[in-house]
């Protein structure tokens, strides 16, 4: 089986009165999320993206009718810029789906969108 989940987000959404907001950023972004975000010249086009990620993700996982906090999911990046998926959870099932779970990021001036998929293929 494989699951899919996609979303695309306004980059406006997340202006500079809402990136101030401290509890949105802890109630939707890890620290390591946030110190990335933060880091970069455009700041709301990577949380957006980020946001996206984290919906799209949601939406694939919404096929195995599991729900997660965007909390709980983590999107890092690799040394060679490819983003991944981290799962905060005890729960051995879940864990073991991140492992088969791929994202994609994009975004351009205006608009992010993120693409997961979750191949449970043997």
């Amino acid at each position: 089986m494989i699951l899919a989940g996609t979303d695309i987000i306004s980059i406006s959404r997340f202006d500079d009165k809402k990136l101030a907001n401290k509890s949105f950023l802890d109630r939707c972004f890890t620290p390591a999320e946030q110190e990335y975000c933060l880091a970069k010249a455009k700041p709301a086009q990577h949380f957006a993206a980020r946001f996206a990620g984290k919906e799209a993700v949601v939406k694939a996982l919404s096929g195995l009718d599991i729900n997660m906090d965007y909390r709980d999911i983590e999107i890092l990046k690799r040394k060679n810029g490819r983003p991944y998926i981290v799962f905060h959870t005890r729960d051995e099932k879940i864990l073991r789906i991140a492992e088969r779970c791929d994202i994609s990021l994009s975004h351009s001036e205006s608009d992010a969108t993120a693409f997961a998929v979750i191949d449970l293929r043997d």
